[in-house]
C-alpha cells in the first residue's frame, strides 16, 4: 500500500483486456501502412477500410468483457480508442495520407 490508494480508482486491466484495448493502435498502424502501400497497389485501398473496421473488434470485445465482469473500463482505454478514431477521421478526410 502506497498511501495514495483511492477506493474509487479503476484498477488496471488484466492482460487479455489490456491487449484487446491496445489492439486498436496496432490496427491504426496497419491502416497507415496499407494506405501508403495503396499508392502502388490499387487493391489495397479496400483492404485499408477492412483493416480499420477490424480495428474496432478488439475494443468492442474488451468492452463486452468489462460488462461481463461487471467492471468499469480501464481509464487508459480511452487513449488507443481515440488514436484509432483519429486515424479513421484522417483517412475519411484524406488529410496527410495522400
Amino acid at each position: 500500500m502506497t498511501g495514495h490508494d483511492d477506493a474509487t480508482a479503476v484498477p488496471g486491466p488484466k492482460s487479455l483486456e489490456a491487449n484487446l484495448w491496445g489492439s486498436a493502435v496496432v490496427f491504426s498502424f496497419l491502416c497507415l501502412v496499407s494506405r501508403r502501400a495503396a499508392r502502388f497497389l490499387d487493391i489495397l485501398d479496400g483492404v485499408t477500410v477492412l483493416v480499420y473496421v477490424l480495428g474496432w473488434v478488439g475494443p468492442a470485445l474488451a468492452l463486452a468483457l468489462c460488462a461481463w465482469r461487471r467492471r468499469k473500463p480501464w481509464n487508459g482505454a480511452l487513449v488507443p480508442v481515440a488514436v484509432h478514431a483519429a486515424v479513421g477521421l484522417l483517412y475519411g478526410v484524406g488529410i496527410g495520407w495522400e
